[in-house]
Formats: structure tokens, sequence, C-alpha cells
């Protein structure tokens, strides 16, 4: 049985699907959701710095980073208004939610978060990341899946979802179940297709180096 979910939101395309996901999958088992969302300065919609080669940081440092520090206050309220009107719309679903956003590193944090907050299952989003990007960007979804203390759900870009289930004899057969029952169950979803692996599994399969 699922009692907390937490839910990893970022500011991709693939945010709605796995809030979506969340929701359904709440509702279906009575669990809580817990909203997260972290601050990393790595994408392209973040408020960037621009610093013309050769200036000192004394030069420019009183105007350009007051500005700077303008923009991220107003993009971080915009963050926080769009977690608290996915908590209004889970809420009024019927769906106990709360959320929090903290500056940070995306894969570390999210199974710190889940650990401290003793989450039962963790949504992520893939970023379809590949080859080149993925070594250099790393991905979340594949450090939460290798790191996380809990199962981990992962909804792709293609709309499918794969699934690593942590567990002990006793629960597994039940986690397994109760989530395939889930999507098999609710016509609104894609198609899902499941990957069940134990703790032990991953450890014995090729991990990638953590990503800083």
């Amino acid at each position: 049985m699922f009692n907390k979910i937490l839910v990893a939101i970022d500011r991709s395309t693939a945010s709605r699907d796995v809030f979506e996901t969340a929701v359904s999958l709440a509702k279906t088992t009575g669990a809580s959701l817990m909203l997260l969302h972290i601050l990393a300065n790595e994408l392209k919609q973040d408020p960037t710095l621009f610093v013309y080669s050769g200036i000192r940081y004394n030069v420019m440092s009183e105007p350009l980073l007051k500005a700077y520090e303008e923009q991220w206050q107003k993009f971080e309220e915009k963050r926080l208004e769009f977690l608290r009107s996915l908590v209004r719309e889970a809420k009024t679903a019927r769906v106990d939610a709360d959320f929090t956003q903290f500056w940070g590193n995306p894969g570390r944090d999210i199974c710190d978060l889940a650990q401290a907050w003793s989450a039962d299952l963790i949504l992520v989003g893939s970023r379809g990341l590949t080859g080149i990007k993925e070594m250099f960007l790393g991905s979340v979804s594949n450090y939460v899946t290798h790191h996380a203390p809990c199962s981990v759900f992962i909804v792709h870009k293609t709309g499918n979802t794969s699934l690593s289930v942590n567990y002990d004899s006793q629960s597994f057969q039940d986690k397994q179940g109760e989530l395939t029952s889930f999507t098999s169950g609710k016509s609104t979803l894609r198609k899902r297709e499941f990957v069940a692996k134990s703790i032990s599994q991953l450890e014995k399969e090729p991990q990638s180096p953590a990503k800083s």
C-alpha cells in the first residue's frame, strides 16, 4: 500500500503527465502527495546572468546582480504559484497534497526528501536524455532509480512508464499488483510498461556515475 507519494515537478513538458498520473494513483490508493520542485539553474527558462568577457566582478556587480536577483525572486514566486495551483487542483480531486521548493541538486535532493518524508513511492518524469546530453547533463530519473530509498515510477515522454520497486519479500507482490491494477483500470491513461526490480537487482546492474 502506498501512503505517501513524492512527485518531482520540473519545468519540462512531461510535468503535466507526471502530475496527472500522481493524482490518479493517489485517488486509487488514498495516498497523500508531496509536490517537489528543485531550483537548479540549469534549464533555458531560468534567469541568466550575462557577464561580458574582461569585466571584473566588482565593476559590474551592483546593478547587474541586483537585476539578476530580482529576476530570480520573480521566477521563484512564479514557480511557487504553479505548485500552489497544482495543490488546489489535487484537492479539488479530493487528494491530500502539499508542496515544497528549494535550491539543490535534483537527483540527490529528491532521494533525500523521500527518505526524510518516509515516501513509499517517487514519481518522476524522464527528459529523454541520451548519449552526450545524458553524459554531461545527467539523467535525474536514472539517478533516482539507483539511489532512491523507495519505489520509483518513471513517466517517459512517450507516454509509457517504468517501475522500479524497492521491496522486501512480503510487500513486493502487493506493490507491483497495486500499480498494475491501477494502470489497467484507468481508460484515460496510456498503455503502461512495467519493469520491476529489487534493490539487489539494481545493485547488480551497471550504474551510471552520480551526477553533481
